[in-house]
């Protein structure tokens, strides 16, 4: 996952999807709400980005659940403490 913030979401909830599905990976700018890279941009200045499509084979944004089953005041503590690194 692109951020801390969807890496601490679970999969999916009630069989809905609660990590992107597709995001661009190589843009460096970083995300400093969710802690991690801005995803959601396809190109800057004629650099274009490679979009990851988790719905191909060997992909995937299912990822390890630990921390996805923590309290929502939990998961904001741990990313305003990744902020400080």
């Amino acid at each position: 996952m692109p951020t801390l913030r969807e890496l601490l979401a679970p999969p999916e909830s009630e069989g809905k999807p609660l990590r992107r599905k597709t995001f661009y990976r190589g843009y460096d700018v970083l995300d400093p709400v969710r802690v991690g890279f801005i995803s959601d941009v396809p190109e800057e200045k004629g650099r274009k980005f490679t979009l990851y499509d988790t719905g191909k084979p060997t992909k995937s944004n299912r990822g390890h659940t630990f921390g996805t089953n923590l309290p929502s005041a939990d998961k904001d503590a741990i990313v305003e403490y990744m902020k400080t690194f």
